[in-house]
């Protein structure tokens, strides 16, 4: 239970229940009428979202999701230093990022939510000031819309992702699902899980998941970004599945976005319940995190996430629970 009030909204429609709360605009809980185990991990305790939720579970992440090296980047000859809460990397926006605060509530309905934050300039070090709305609709049957819009008064990264976590079997581990990414690339990263800078085709590797692959029998440490197919798109399109022999619902990923961070969940240490009341120990969920590559404000090869005044930044991404 929460020691504080905390704002927390529910969406409702054809068999699915999806919790949402202010703090970090975290999806905590999405249920499916006749699934017995949740369909995300969710926190049992509210207090695990907001500054302390280190697992950034459920939350929305950014300004720029994913690791930053050095917790700094050159923009137009200037270079900005970012708050460092991966020493020695900034990680999901810093150690105030878009998970950690507060949003407002901006519009809702039975089926939709709208939640906003500004990120004044200057804010973990990025430049300019940035307006961000968090949409959420349940407006097509059996899936869950996310669309991120942000402005900001400065050139400036945005690169906004929701990081929600998986577990369909509710066994203590989700290695043994089934993933199926339309990805021929990845980006290799070094000891501290920055990208190196190349591209790697994932023919041949443990990375190929194009086939579909169990996460056990992938690489040994899965905290990758793979490449999709076509790069960024205005409309989302297919591009992961995610299944389980054990349970009757499979996941389909639909985005706009570049990439999709795939994490295996393995610092889990049993430290917070989840909804069930069991400690969540390592690799007790999959993250799925589409979004823009990381350390692309460092690496003039990959994909940019710069917003420059005038513009608006927007992420699509669609989340589609289906029985076999």
């Amino acid at each position: 239970m929460s020691s504080h009030p905390m704002p927390a909204y529910r969406l409702q429609s054809d068999g699915l229940d999806v919790e949402i709360l202010a703090v970090g605009a975290s999806v905590r809980s999405i249920a499916m009428a006749g699934v017995a185990v949740p369909l995300i991990l969710g926190a049992l305790d509210r207090d695990v979202y907001g500054p302390r939720n280190r697992s950034f579970l459920g939350a929305t992440v950014g300004r720029h999701a994913n690791r930053i090296a050095g917790a700094r980047f050159a923009l137009a000859g200037e270079e900005h230093r970012l708050s460092v809460n991966e020493p020695p990397h900034h990680l999901h926006g810093g150690a105030t990022g878009l998970w950690a605060k507060t949003w407002t509530l901006l519009d809702r309905g039975e089926r939709h939510l709208v939640l906003g934050v500004v990120s004044p300039d200057g804010d973990d070090g990025y430049p300019g000031r940035a307006n961000v709305e968090a949409h959420f609709s349940l407006e097509e049957a059996g899936a869950l819309s996310i669309a991120y819009r942000g402005t900001c008064d400065r050139p400036s990264p945005l690169n906004i992702a929701p990081h929600f976590y998986f577990n369909l079997s509710g066994r203590p581990s989700a290695r043994d699902h089934v993933l199926t990414i339309a990805a021929d690339a990845y980006l290799p990263v070094d000891e501290t899980l920055i990208p190196t800078g190349e591209i790697r085709d994932v023919a041949g590797s443990r990375f190929d998941f194009r086939g579909g692959r169990r996460i056990d029998e992938g690489p040994a440490l899965l905290d990758h970004c793979f490449c999709l197919a076509g790069g960024r798109t205005l409309e989302p399109r297919p591009v992961l599945t995610l299944s389980c022999d054990t349970s009757e619902i499979s996941i389909g990923l639909e985005t706009t976005e570049a990439g999709v961070q795939v994490y295996d969940g393995s610092s889990f240490d049993g430290s917070f319940r989840g909804l069930d009341g069991t400690a969540i120990g390592p690799y007790g969920g999959i993250a799925i995190e589409p979004q823009g590559w990381p350390d692309a404000p460092n690496r003039p090869n990959f994909p940019s996430p710069i917003v420059h005044p005038g513009e608006a930044y927007i992420h699509r991404s669609r989340f589609r629970f289906t029985r076999p």
